[in-house]
């Protein structure tokens, strides 16, 4: 009977490997980029505005700590803070990342830095469980909302 001959650097590769897993080394994901269409929603009481209606881009770069967006609302202006929260689908949480916290009509760019790291991460591990909120002074709980998904490759 023929046998195969060790191969003790793979074998120690393979350890190391596991020992770097079990040490806790995490991945950070490099820029990932995520979509949600924002609509008028139910949040438990809150109805949210069946007039308006939006579309957010987001950039998540876990390492860097950034979170950028492009956001476009109709219907429900002006647009008084617009964050991410967490949650699933109808379901209100809190705000995990603040976007635009001075308002806008119409359209909005920039980047929230110095982000948790940890948290970005989240996001992107589990788009799902998070939604990006607008916020009106006649919905102050939230006038339009929609869950992140990854955006799609064209």
């Amino acid at each position: 009977m023929r046998t195969r001959p060790r191969r003790p650097f793979v074998l120690a590769a393979s350890l190391g490997l596991l020992g770097a897993v079990a040490l806790g080394g995490v991945a950070i994901a490099a820029e990932t980029t995520l979509t949600a269409t924002l609509a008028g929603v139910t949040e438990g009481e809150n109805p949210g505005d069946p007039d308006g209606s939006g579309t957010a881009t987001i950039r998540i770069d876990p390492a860097a700590g950034t979170a950028c967006w492009d956001l476009s609302a109709t219907g429900i202006m002006p647009v008084v803070q617009s964050h991410i929260h967490t949650g699933a689908a109808g379901v209100a949480g809190p705000v995990l990342v603040p976007l635009d916290v001075d308002g806008f009509e119409g359209t909005s760019t920039g980047c929230a830095t110095a982000q948790d790291a940890a948290a970005l991460q989240g996001i992107v591990d589990n788009p799902a469980g998070f939604y990006v909120n607008l916020h009106t002074s006649d919905f102050q709980a939230g006038a339009i909302r929609g869950q992140l998904a990854a955006a799609s490759v064209p």
